[in-house]
Parts: structure tokens; sequence; C-alpha cells
């Protein structure tokens, strides 16, 4: 009687460290899983924001491509615009000369 009550009690720990080696081996494969997950999402993430970043980069040039050629197109109508000033006062500008001259 006393045997067969030790020999439960040794099948029972047995069995009892079985589950807990088994219950060990899969918390390592949930920790492993969810550390394979949390790296594939923060690799994700990354992704978005990097490409977040390009589009408001190119936004960003595309913006200052737009204010640049607007700033030369100012720039060509204000030459254009003193160049024909200049233009319309050459006579002046020459007779004025001419009768500094003289």
């Amino acid at each position: 009687m006393v045997e067969e009550t030790i020999q439960v009690i040794r099948e029972t720990e047995a069995k009892a460290e079985a589950i807990v080696k088994d219950a060990e081996v899969q918390c390592k494969g949930i920790l492993e899983e969810a550390s394979k997950q949390a790296e594939d999402l923060k690799a994700g993430q990354i992704l978005e924001v990097r490409k977040k970043a390009d589009a408001i980069m190119e936004n960003a040039k595309e913006q200052g491509a737009q204010a640049q050629e607007k700033a030369m197109s100012d720039v060509e109508k204000e030459i254009r615009t003193l160049k024909e000033t200049a233009a319309s006062r050459e006579d002046e500008a020459v007779s004025l000369v001419i009768s500094q001259l003289v």
C-alpha cells in the first residue's frame, strides 16, 4: 500500500515535471513569436514613416521648384520692365549727355 502511494506520487511528480517542461517550451515559443511580431511591426512602422517622410520631402521639393520658377518669372518680368523703361528714356539720356557736353 505504501509502495503504491509512493509510486503514485512519483508518477504524479513526473507528470508535473513534464507539464512544467511543456509549459516552459510553450512559453519560450510564445515569447519568440511575440518578439518576431514586434520586430515585424517595428519594421512595418519604420517603412511607413519613411514613405511618409519621402512623400513630404517630394512635396517640399515640388513647392520649392514652383517657388523658384515664380521668383525667376518675377525677376524676368522686372528685368523686362527695367529694359523697357531704359529704352524709353534712352533719347532723354542722350539729349542730357549732349547738353552737358555743350
